[in-house]
């Protein structure tokens, strides 16, 4: 199978279902940090999940869209993935920004002046820009992490569409280790320390997702043009897939539990190298599910990004109403 042929391998669903799972204990985090009960503490560990896949997606939306194109036609596809972009995802988002600049402005009887004042100094916000030099700090919710993937996704897949496969294969793994280094080296942890190290904690987990995407390409290649034979029986191979697919499924049921009882720490890198394997491991063999569990699966995966976004409105509302304490 040649880079540019198109391919079509669906939807894993059991990833989807993982999807819902993290949204939930990122949701967790938030709602905890504002009670007594130190639930989720790790939660924030989610995100990389959400990373690493959203990754993947890119390395499939290449190999389907740009891949063996000229130039002029990677650069028209390049711009209708941008587009396909914001039309998902900036109206959620600029509804849940203005949710939050409501509940602000009701909790703390903003007047007219006040909230023009906060317009002219938080645009950068409202068009997805506060991740970068032309932004400020993350402000009034948690979407740094719509914007971060946005600006994450559109450097990488120029990377892509000007590297090919060899950038995702080389280029890709370089760039996200490097970034994780980084972090390890400064703080030992990962977080977002000033807005633009979003971008960057974006760029390490997408370029990783790339990677995995673009490995069980190149597998599933080499195996399709009987390059790579190992040579075991039918039987033994879906045994073996089987394995696989309890595993990373036992261990990202396990790294639930860690997000109930860790801490920002050196751990967190471990965990995210858990994250690609997992993935790995569930993407390359793609386990069939029953029909009814893969319809659900799907809405659940489905509704993780109205979760993520509203979760910050919701939980500022039961703060102001008394249910919730700041």
């Amino acid at each position: 199978m040649s880079e540019h042929k198109k391919v079509s391998q669906g939807r894993d669903y059991t990833v989807e279902l993982w999807r819902f799972v993290f949204c939930i204990v990122v949701l967790g985090l938030h709602f905890f940090s504002k009670t007594s009960y130190p639930f989720f503490r790790a939660g924030y560990l989610g995100v990389e999940f959400f990373f690493l896949l959203s990754g993947f997606g890119i390395w499939q939306f290449y190999l389907k869209r740009m891949a063996g194109q000229k130039l002029s036609d990677r650069l028209y596809q390049f711009g209708l993935y941008i587009g396909s972009r914001l039309k998902r995802l900036y109206p959620f988002y600029f509804l849940s920004l203005l949710c939050m600049l409501f509940l602000r402005t009701w909790q703390y009887r903003w007047s007219i002046s006040d909230i023009i004042f906060y317009l002219k100094t938080g645009w950068a916000e409202f068009l997805m820009l506060q991740c970068g030099p032309l932004g400020n700090e993350v402000l009034i919710s948690a979407n740094w992490y719509v914007a971060a993937m946005f600006m994450g996704s559109i450097l990488l897949l120029c990377l892509l569409m000007l590297t090919g496969r060899w950038g995702g294969l080389f280029i890709c793994p370089v760039l996200s280790l490097s970034i994780y280094h980084y972090y390890f080296r400064l703080i030992r942890k990962i977080d977002v320390i000033y807005s633009y190290h979003a971008v960057l904690r974006a760029l390490a987990g997408l370029s990783a997702g790339i990677f995995i995407g673009c490995l069980i390409w190149q597998l599933r290649e080499k195996v399709s043009q009987r390059k790579l034979a190992f040579g075991i029986s039918e039987e033994k191979k879906k045994l073996l897939q089987k394995l696989v697919y309890g595993l990373a499924n036992g261990i990202l049921a396990a790294i639930v539990v860690y997000t109930n009882f860790g801490r920002r720490s050196a751990g967190d890198f471990v965990v995210i190298a858990l994250f690609a394997l997992c993935l790995f491991g569930l993407l390359l063999v793609k386990k069939e599910i029953p029909q009814k569990l893969s319809v659900v699966f799907q809405k659940l995966g489905a509704v993780t990004y109205p979760i993520y976004l509203f979760q910050m409105p919701v939980i500022e509302w039961l703060v102001i109403i008394g249910i919730l304490h700041a």
